[in-house]
């Protein structure tokens, strides 16, 4: 096992702490470090990837999306350029163009 330069010198306070008389300061400062170096310690676990993050996420890019092609369209209302794009998604034919679909941005 590695020896962490972090442990080594939290590992030295601690003895160093032995030359100070033992009042409500010193044993504060030994268990912070004593809880720094468990910290230490602990495995590195990954965090799972969060579920709402990643959906919250590509909700925004859809209504972004949706978004700016009603200002290409605005006759048509949010609810009818998200039918058409469903339509679309089925391979049938809408009445805004592809170019638009392809890239919304104005």
């Amino acid at each position: 096992m590695k020896n962490n330069p972090d442990k080594n010198k939290l590992l030295e306070q601690l003895t160093a702490l032995k030359l100070f008389p033992n009042n409500k300061h010193v044993k504060q400062l030994r268990k912070q470090i004593t809880q720094k170096l468990k910290q230490l310690e602990k495995p590195k676990v990954k965090q799972k990837p969060n579920p709402n993050k990643s959906r919250s996420g590509k909700l925004r890019r859809y209504h972004n999306y949706i978004r700016q092609i009603r200002n290409n369209f605005p006759n048509l209302s949010y609810k009818q350029i998200r039918s058409q794009l469903s339509k679309r998604k089925q391979r049938k034919q809408v009445s805004i163009p592809d170019v638009i679909w392809q890239n919304p941005s104005p």
